[in-house]
């Protein structure tokens, strides 16, 4: 496993423990600034303060998710990592999550989720 693919999947683990616990801060832990995340079916969330809202919200519902790793290529500073999500209400799907390498490590810039099932 290469160096880019250990980090973004201890990332993962970490970020997924922060949502099972509803941890809001740690449910945005490894996004970027400007990073945007698309839920499945909805509309695009700009940046980490409109992240961190619909985590507050979503985990103070008592949504939760869990994101599985299924393979991750890496480039030069960048990586895609892609996966199977689900959530407690019985939803799941796919995602694609763009990720940078920079001063603060490996930091996720993008992700696009898209619900298959439930």
């Amino acid at each position: 496993m290469s160096p880019a693919e250990t980090a973004i999947r201890t990332a993962r683990l970490h970020w997924n423990a922060a949502i099972a616990t509803g941890d809001v801060e740690g449910a945005v832990g490894p996004v970027t600034r400007d990073c945007v995340l698309v839920p499945a079916g909805g509309e695009p969330f700009n940046g980490r303060a409109a992240i961190a809202l619909a985590w507050r919200r979503l985990l103070g519902q008592g949504g939760r998710y869990v994101r599985e790793v299924e393979r991750i290529e890496a480039g030069e500073g960048v990586a895609a990592e892609f996966g199977r999500w689900r959530s407690d209400a019985g939803l799941s799907g796919a995602y694609l999550a763009e990720w940078h390498e920079g001063a603060e490590g490996w930091r996720c810039a993008r992700e696009l989720y898209v619900q298959l099932s439930g």
